[in-house]
C-alpha cells in the first residue's frame, strides 16, 4: 500500500488566517472543533452560541428529522476565565442521541456519500448515519460560525439569511442594496412571513409523499464603510473563499452572487452598477464584489440545498461487499426539508471565510480622500 499524504496538507482544515478543522462522525461518540487564529482577549458571548446552536438544531416540527441532539458543548482549549488566551481552541459536542444500529446494513444509499466514501477509504470510513459526511457535523460548523459572527460585528460587519425558496414557494428576495438589517425570525426568516403556512403544507404534502424537498438559502453581509475593501484576487477572492466553505455544507449543490445566473438575461449596459459619489452603487448586480474585493455594496448570495437524500421509500442499490443489486428500506431519522434550519449552517459558513479574509494583514492602507497615488 502507497501513502501520498505530506506533512503541508491540511485535508479538513479551512482559512489561512483563522482556521478551522471539524472532526468526529455522526453516530461516533462526539464530534467538534478546533479554531485557530483567535484573538487573545476576546470575551465571547457563550449565550449567543448556544442561541445559534438552537437555529441549526432539529425544531419539533414536521420537516425535521426527528433526531434530538441537545447540541451542548465543552470547550476543552483556548479559553480562561471566560476569555480566548490566543491558543488553539477546542471544543466537543457529545452524542447522546444516536442509533447506530440503524446503520449497520451493507447496501449504499442514493445520492448519499455511502459508496463514494467506501471506494475512497477501502471500507474504513465509519459509515453510520454518513460518518464525517452527515448533516450533523455542522453542529461544530455553526459553534464556529457563531464565534465568528461576534468576531465581524467587531469589525462592522453583521452576516444574516433568509428561506427565498423551498420547492414551488418563494419569499421575497432581499433588497440588494439594503442599508438595514431587516427584522427576521431567526428559527424561520422569511422577508414576508405570511407566507409560512404554504412552506408548511408543502411540507406536509412532502411527508405524507414519503419524499423530501431543497431549498435556496439567500444570505447576505452588511459591512460598515470601514470594513470593505478586503479579499484577494483570483484563488482567495470572497466568493471563493465563500463557495469553498458553503460547498463543504451537506446537501449544498449550487450557489449564485448577486445577480449571479440572471447575467444571462442582461446585456452589459444594464449588467453594470453605476458607481456613486462616496464609492455606493446604484445597482448591486455584482453582489458587493469586484476582483475578488468587497466593495462595501452588501455582499449577496444564495446556496440551493438539494432535497435530503433518504426518502421514507424502498430504493433500488447496490451492497457495498457483493457489488449486487439489491432493494434498500429505509431506516433512521431525516428532514423532510433541511430548511429553514440550513440557513444557521449557510450564514456560519460564510462568517468563517469572511472573517479569514478580515484577519488577513492589507497591502495599504486606506488613501484619505484628497490622496492619489501619486501623491504617494
Amino acid at each position: 500500500m502507497i501513502f501520498r499524504l505530506s506533512e503541508e496538507q491540511w485535508l479538513n482544515t479551512f482559512g489561512n488566517i483563522f482556521r478551522v478543522e471539524i472532526f468526529g462522525e455522526s453516530h461516533g461518540p462526539a464530534l467538534g472543533c478546533t479554531l485557530d487564529g483567535l484573538p487573545a482577549g476576546f470575551q465571547p458571548d457563550l449565550e449567543d452560541i448556544v442561541f445559534e446552536l438552537s437555529r441549526r438544531r432539529p425544531r419539533q416540527s414536521i420537516e425535521s428529522t426527528a433526531r434530538r441532539e441537545a447540541d451542548s458543548f465543552e470547550i476543552l482549549s483556548g479559553f480562561f476565565r471566560g476569555r480566548f488566551t490566543g491558543m488553539p481552541l477546542t471544543a466537543v459536542f457529545r452524542n447522546s442521541d444516536a442509533k447506530p444500529a440503524d446503520y449497520c446494513g451493507t447496501a449504499a444509499r442514493p445520492s448519499h456519500a455511502d459508496y463514494a466514501a467506501n471506494r475512497k477509504y477501502g471500507g474504513y470510513n465509519d459509515p453510520r448515519g454518513g460518518g464525517a459526511f452527515s448533516g450533523r457535523l455542522t453542529a461544530p460548523l455553526v459553534f464556529a460560525g457563531a464565534i465568528a459572527k461576534q468576531l465581524l460585528r467587531e469589525h462592522g460587519i453583521r452576516v444574516f439569511s433568509h428561506v427565498l425558496r423551498i420547492g414551488n414557494i418563494s419569499d421575497l428576495r432581499f433588497e440588494p442594496c439594503m442599508c438595514e438589517q431587516p427584522m427576521l425570525d431567526p428559527f424561520f426568516p422569511l422577508v414576508a412571513p405570511n407566507r409560512r403556512s404554504a412552506f408548511e403544507e408543502l411540507f406536509e404534502k412532502a411527508a405524507a409523499d414519503k419524499t423530501s424537498l431543497g431549498g435556496i438559502v439567500e444570505c447576505a453581509a452588511l459591512l460598515e464603510p470601514e470594513s470593505a475593501f478586503f479579499g484577494e484576487p483570483f484563488f482567495d477572492g470572497v466568493e471563493s473563499m465563500i463557495s469553498h466553505i458553503v460547498f463543504s455544507i451537506p446537501g449544498i449543490h449550487g450557489i449564485e452572487f448577486g445577480a449571479g445566473f440572471g447575467f444571462a438575461d442582461l446585456d452589459g449596459a444594464s449588467a453594470n452598477d453605476r458607481i456613486l459619489s462616496g464609492g455606493k452603487t446604484k445597482t448591486n448586480n455584482s453582489g458587493g464584489i469586484n476582483g475578488g474585493i468587497a466593495n462595501g455594496m452588501p455582499i449577496v448570495f444564495r446556496a440551493c440545498f438539494r432535497p435530503v437524500p433518504t426518502v421514507m421509500r424502498e430504493q433500488l442499490s447496490i451492497d457495498f461487499v457483493t457489488g449486487e443489486e439489491t432493494v434498500l428500506t429505509p431506516r433512521g431519522r431525516h428532514d423532510v426539508c433541511i430548511l429553514p434550519r440550513g440557513c444557521a449552517a449557510v450564514e456560519a459558513a460564510a462568517a468563517i471565510a469572511l472573517l479569514d479574509l478580515v484577519f488577513r494583514p492589507v497591502s495599504y492602507t486606506h488613501l484619505r480622500a484628497h490622496e492619489t497615488c501619486a501623491d504617494l
